[in-house]
C-alpha cells in the first residue's frame, strides 16, 4: 500500500482482525496458563475467575468513557490506543507478584474494552451492506483465533520458558500492530473532528440501547451468552487438569477446539444471518444449541476419548463464542449512522456486565458444589434467558428495518 492510495478492505479487515485476535490472546493468557500461575503463587487455580471479572468491570468502564473517542481522534488513533494498554497490562502481570497478576486486570479491561466500538465504526463505513455480517463475523473470529493461540502456545510456552514469556510475546506484537495501522490512518481517520466532545453524557450509549426495544433485547441476550462463553474461556483448562485429571497441554487441546469452534461458528453463523437475513432467528437457532450443549457437559467423565470431549467442546465453543459477529452487525444495523460507536459502546456494557457477573458466579458455585462439570451445565440457565430474550424480540416485531433517513 503505497502513501497516497487508500488502503482496500481487505487490508482494513485484516488489521482489525489481527488487532482483535492479539487483543484477544493478552487477555486469554493467564486463563490458558492458571494452573501454573496458581502453583507460583500458591494460591487456588479457581481464582483466576475474579481476574477475569476485574478485567470485565474495567472494560465496563472503558465502554462508558471512551465510546465517542472516535470522534475526536479517529477510530483508528483509538484503536492503537488500545492496544498499547493492553501490551501494558501484559507486562503489568509479569512483575513479580501475585498482587499485579490481579492489577493487569485493570489495563487489561481498560485496553480490550476500547476495542469494539472504533472497529464497528470503520467497518461499518468502509463494508458494503450486502456482506455486513459475514466482514463483521470475519472480524469477530479474532476472539477465539485469539484463544487459539492462548490455548495452543502458551501452555508449552509455560512448561519450557515460563508463563511470564508469553505475556512478554503478546506485548511485543500489540506494539507491532500499533505501527502497521499508522500507515493507514490518514485514510481511515479523515472523518474525525478535533473539535467533537467527547464527555457529553458518559451514559448516552446505553440510553440509544435502552430506548430501543430491539438494542435492547438484543444486548440483554448478549450479556447472558457472554457469561457462557467467559466461562468457557476461562475456566476450560482448569476443569480438565483439575477434575477430569488430564496434562495442562492436553487441556489445552480441548480449549484450543473449542476455540477452533468459535472460528467456525462466527463465519457460519455471519453467513447464515446474510443468507437468510433474519439475524434473531439465527441467533435464536444458536441458543438452542448451546443450551443442549452445556447440559451435556453434565456427563463428562475421565473415561471419554479427548477426541469425544474435544468434539463436544468444539460444538459448545461454534455458539458460546459464535453470536457475537452477527450480533455486533445487527447493533450496528439498528443504530442510527453516527450513533454506531456509542450504540455499540452501551450495547457492549449490558454484555461486559454478563462478562463481570458470570465468572465470579462459576466460581463461587465451583465453592459451594466443588465440580466443575455441574457448574458448567448450569450454564445452559443464562442460555435460556438469552434464548428468551431473541425469541421476544421476534414476537414484539423487534426486527423492523429502520427507515433509511433514520440512519
Amino acid at each position: 500500500m503505497s502513501a497516497g492510495r487508500a488502503p482496500g478492505l481487505a487490508f482494513l479487515v485484516g488489521t482489525l482482525l489481527a488487532a482483535q485476535t492479539f487483543g484477544t490472546l493478552a487477555t486469554m493468557t493467564l486463563p490458558a496458563v492458571a494452573p501454573k500461575v496458581a502453583a507460583t503463587y500458591g494460591i487456588s487455580a479457581s481464582l483466576i475467575g475474579y481476574q477475569i471479572s476485574l478485567l470485565a468491570a474495567f472494560m465496563l468502564v472503558s465502554l462508558t468513557f471512551g465510546s465517542r473517542l472516535s470522534a475526536r481522534w479517529g477510530a483508528c488513533r483509538v484503536t492503537q490506543y488500545a492496544l498499547l494498554l493492553l501490551a501494558a497490562g501484559c507486562l503489568t502481570a509479569t512483575l513479580p507478584h501475585v498482587v499485579f497478576v490481579f492489577a493487569s486486570a485493570v489495563v487489561l479491561g481498560l485496553g480490550y474494552g476500547l476495542l469494539s466500538p472504533p472497529s464497528s465504526q470503520l467497518l461499518a463505513r468502509f463494508t458494503p451492506l450486502a456482506r455486513r455480517n459475514l466482514i463483521f463475523s470475519l472480524k469477530q473470529t479474532g476472539v477465539p483465533l485469539g484463544g487459539i493461540l492462548a490455548a495452543a502456545i502458551t501452555p508449552a510456552v509455560a512448561l519450557s520458558l515460563g508463563w511470564q514469556w508469553a505475556l512478554a510475546g503478546s506485548a511485543l506484537v500489540l506494539c507491532g500492530l500499533v505501527g502497521l495501522m499508522q500507515r493507514a490512518r490518514p485514510h481511515w481517520d479523515d472523518d474525525r473532528d478535533p473539535a467533537a466532545k467527547v464527555a457529553i453524557s458518559p451514559f448516552a450509549g446505553i440510553a440509544i440501547v435502552w430506548n430501543q426495544l430491539a438494542l435492547r433485547l438484543l444486548s440483554v441476550s448478549g450479556g447472558c451468552f457472554v457469561v457462557v462463553q467467559v466461562c468457557l474461556q476461562t475456566f476450560t483448562v482448569v476443569l480438565f487438569v483439575e477434575q477430569i485429571g488430564i496434562g495442562l497441554i492436553t487441556a489445552g487441546i480441548v480449549l484450543t477446539a473449542s476455540q477452533v469452534g468459535g472460528v467456525f461458528g462466527r463465519v457460519f453463523w455471519g453467513w447464515l444471518a446474510d443468507v437468510t437475513r433474519s439475524c434473531f432467528g439465527v441467533l435464536s437457532v444458536l441458543a438452542g444449541v448451546m443450551l443442549a450443549t452445556c447440559l451435556l457437559v453434565l456427563a463428562l467423565k475421565p473415561a471419554w476419548p479427548i477426541a469425544v470431549a474435544c468434539a463436544l467442546f468444539f460444538v459448545l465453543g461454534s455458539t458460546a463464542s459464535g453470536w457475537n459477529g452477527a450480533f455486533l452487525a445487527e447493533v450496528a444495523r439498528l443504530a442510527p449512522r453516527r450513533e454506531i460507536p456509542a450504540a455499540t459502546g452501551g450495547s457492549l456494557f449490558v454484555v461486559n456486565v454478563g462478562k463481570m457477573i458470570g465468572p465470579i458466579a462459576f466460581t463461587n458455585a465451583y465453592l459451594l458444589s466443588g465440580s466443575y462439570t455441574l457448574v458448567f451445565g448450569l450454564l445452559a440457565l443464562p442460555a435460556a434467558i438469552g434464548l428468551g430474550c431473541v425469541l421476544a424480540a421476534h414476537q414484539l416485531g423487534a426486527r423492523v428495518e429502520l427507515p433509511a433517513a433514520a440512519k
